[in-house]
Parts: structure tokens; C-alpha cells; sequence
């Protein structure tokens, strides 16, 4: 027994559990204030992991905190396993064991108002002993925190992710034009992407999505005028409301109104277009988790009828 597990004697679950919390904060200073220890306490088990493994764990750039190297991902998906494990292994004194762990979701912001809350409803009702540090994040942000192993999962579009990511689709959309209520579009019942040739566009600030945008326009011949981009989905709406232009977007809150009260007409797209769709990505080493798991079957489950 004691050969079989002589490895042990070089790593302690302290020692992973405090180069998680680095993973997650990207800082060694927030990781220690988080788990409310010293930051020499934090470093010493860190230099202690990397010691035994004789590789490091965590790039480290002056005044920009640490990330994690290819190794360094790999052990911390292994340790989330693990913790999770012995999380379980403390609750069998209880008649009533649940899933447990602590999941650090990252969400696309312009999904989130209706995933999020659902989500996180749901994951209170069924997996009360489940904690969800979630972010809202734009696309690229979203990809690259999984292929930082910043995330342990995301919900986001299937645009911008890496092909060795285990990925379930949530749910479709197709993409709409909005418009303000007196723009000569609004007495139509749906638009063609050709229409929008010559139309000022307001269009969403962020490389993916308005690569994405762009390029079904351009693959329907139509050039439209872009006036101004904008941060978020709210300020589009607005703008296209107080009539500075229209926008093409996927996701549709359910009112027309903007702020200030104006209203926006949502127009279905009479092209034959791909929907988009809506997945729950992690990467194939972090699936294995029952966590994770147990979440991806509740986010399926909410989502089924959408």
C-alpha cells in the first residue's frame, strides 16, 4: 500500500486546491484573498506542485498576473476531478449525498438574460449543493477560457471554438432584422438580406459576431452602410429604435420596446440560412466530471422546448 501510493507523500489536496483558485482568478494575490490565506502561503504551493512535477504549472507575466501552461491545464482538470471526488467521499456519512463541486460557467453576454437565470433557477432547485461561478463574456472570451482552462464550461454560439471540445447543442436561432417602428421595413411582414443593401447598420462591436453578421450580407449581395458599433445588444436595440439605422441580430428579448419606450419591429429573414446554434461546450477531459455531467443534463433538460 504504502509503494502503491508513494507519489502522495510529494502533493497534498491544499496544495491543489490553492493552484485551482490561481487558475480561476489569474492572480495570485485574488486567489489568496478568496480562499482567505496568505499570498506566501499561495506561491509555497504552487512552487511546491510545480517541485514535484518538475514543470510549471502557470506562466507568470509582470503586472499581468499568471496563466496556465498546456501542462498546467491538464493537472487542473484532473484536480477538479478529484475534488470533486473527495467532496462525494465527505458527504457518505449523509443519508441524503448530493452532487457537489464548484463549476465556473462562462456565458456569451448576449444569451445570457435568458440562459443565466433559467440555469442558475434550475440549478438551485436540483443541484442545491452545486456552486456556479459564472461570467459573461463576449465571444473570443468565451473560447479562450476554455482553452485556457479558465471555464469549465461555457454556454456560447458555435463560432470561434477549437474542434477538441466536447460540445451539446442547447437550442437553434435564426437570425432576425430589426428596425424602428416608422422605418419603411415595418409595414413588411418579413425581409430578405438583399433589402438591407444601402441600409445604415448598427452592428454589434465584437470581431466573431460582426464577422459573422458581414459575411451573411455579403454572401446575399448587400452592402449596407455601418454607422455606428455598439458594445451591447441593449444599445443596438435602442439606436435601431430611435431610427439611426437597423440591425441584424439573433437574439430577441420578449418586447419590442427599447429604452425610453420606442419600439422595434423584428422581422423574420425570408433567405435559406444555417440556424445558429446554441451549444454547451467543455473540453473532453473536464466532461468526465459527474458535476458537469449532472449539469449538462439539467441545462438539456430546460432547454428542450426552446
Amino acid at each position: 500500500m504504502d509503494t502503491q501510493y508513494k507519489n502522495f507523500k510529494s502533493l497534498t489536496l491544499k496544495q491543489l486546491v490553492y493552484a485551482l483558485a490561481v487558475g480561476d482568478h489569474g492572480n495570485v494575490t485574488a486567489a489568496a484573498r478568496q480562499l482567505n490565506v496568505s499570498q506566501p502561503a499561495v506561491s509555497s504551493a504552487i512552487a511546491a506542485l510545480e517541485r514535484h512535477y518538475g514543470m510549471k504549472l502557470f506562466s507568470r507575466q509582470p503586472a499581468q498576473g499568471v496563466t496556465l501552461t498546456p501542462f498546467g491545464i491538464k493537472v487542473m482538470s484532473e484536480a477538479r476531478l478529484l475534488c470533486d471526488q473527495v467532496q462525494t467521499v465527505a458527504a457518505l456519512a449523509t443519508s441524503d449525498a448530493q452532487i457537489t463541486g464548484e463549476v465556473s460557467l462562462y456565458c456569451y453576454e448576449a444569451i445570457a438574460p435568458n440562459v443565466l437565470p433559467r440555469l442558475l433557477r434550475r440549478l438551485n432547485e436540483r443541484l442545491p449543493d452545486v456552486t456556479i461561478r459564472f461570467v459573461e463574456t463576449d465571444l473570443e472570451g468565451a473560447a479562450g477560457a476554455l482553452s485556457s482552462g479558465r471555464a469549465d464550461m461555457a454556454v456560447t454560439y458555435d463560432l470561434g471554438l477549437s474542434g477538441d471540445l466536447q460540445t451539446q447543442t442547447l437550442y437553434s436561432l435564426q437570425p432576425h432584422v430589426i428596425c424602428s417602428a416608422d422605418h419603411r421595413f415595418a409595414a413588411s411582414s418579413q425581409v430578405a438580406l438583399a433589402d438591407l443593401n444601402g441600409e445604415d447598420l448598427i452592428l454589434l462591436d465584437q470581431p466573431l459576431s460582426s464577422q459573422y453578421v458581414v459575411g451573411l450580407l455579403r454572401a446575399s449581395s448587400a452592402v449596407p452602410v455601418v454607422v455606428a458599433r455598439v458594445k451591447s445588444l441593449e444599445l443596438q436595440r435602442s439606436l435601431v429604435a430611435y431610427g439611426f439605422g437597423v440591425a441584424l441580430v439573433h437574439t430577441l428579448p420578449n418586447t419590442s420596446a427599447a429604452y425610453g419606450g420606442r419600439q422595434t419591429c423584428n422581422l423574420p429573414i425570408t433567405d435559406d440560412l444555417v440556424e445558429q446554434q446554441v451549444l454547451l461546450a467543455c473540453t473532453r477531459q473536464s466532461a468526465n466530471r459527474p458535476v458537469l455531467k449532472a449539469i449538462q443534463t439539467e441545462l438539456i433538460a430546460e432547454f428542450a422546448n426552446a
